[in-house]
């Protein structure tokens, strides 16, 4: 990433964090998106060149969220077939980076900060997991070889979101875990798809 991408993305996260911290200290009705333009000392144009709303800065990006490379490297190899070990680690690996935990963590305590403060901002949140879903669908269908409205793509792809939003939940009110415990815990809880959608379930 160069100089140019680093800075642009920088001013991104600014911007939504002054834009949650603005929201959860005076409420989303008394905040200006000139208020959190201000804030991070760019000036209101800045901020619609990222974000069209300051709805859009609050809800951010969910966990799941990936770029083109990631998509490519999630379907390389070509179909499989079936849900086998090494595809359920790859999807493990797609939708989630335990790397970062750390950040993961602070993220779902923000949201759920969010929402239980601004209810209104649910829907929102909705809407962005089920665009994750449909990209998750399509991956999962390419590499199984079929198409992306056939039943096992999309149900997978549900169950492998649900899969993520609870094993996030758990995080947050758990304590501290090392990385392979947590990836443990996660590749432990997709292993339910290979036998929901293996061998024998078309």
């Amino acid at each position: 990433m160069g100089l140019r991408e680093r800075k642009k993305l920088a001013t991104r996260r600014a911007l939504r964090e002054a834009a949650v911290r603005l929201v959860l200290e005076h409420g989303l009705e008394n905040v200006t998106v000139e208020e959190v333009a201000a804030q991070v000392g760019v000036s209101t144009r800045t901020f619609f060149n990222y974000f069209g709303t300051k709805e859009e800065a609050l809800l951010g990006d969910v966990p799941g969220a990936f770029d083109e490379d990631d998509i490519r490297g999630f379907v390389r190899g070509g179909p499989t077939g079936d849900f086998t070990e090494d595809l359920i680690t790859l999807l493990i690996a797609f939708l989630v980076d335990t790397e970062d935990l750390a950040a993961q963590r602070e993220e779902m305590r923000l949201r759920k900060r969010l929402m239980d403060r601004e209810p209104q901002l649910v829907p929102g949140v909705l809407a962005r997991f089920h665009d994750v879903e449909r990209v998750v669908a399509g991956a999962i269908a390419e590499r199984l070889g079929e198409s992306p409205e056939a039943d096992r793509p999309q149900l997978a792809a549900v169950a492998a979101m649900a899969v993520m939003r609870h094993t996030m939940r758990h995080l947050h009110y758990s304590e501290e875990e090392d990385v392979e415990r947590v990836r443990d815990r996660v590749r432990s809880a997709f292993r339910v798809l290979g036998e929901v959608y293996g061998p024998g379930t078309g």
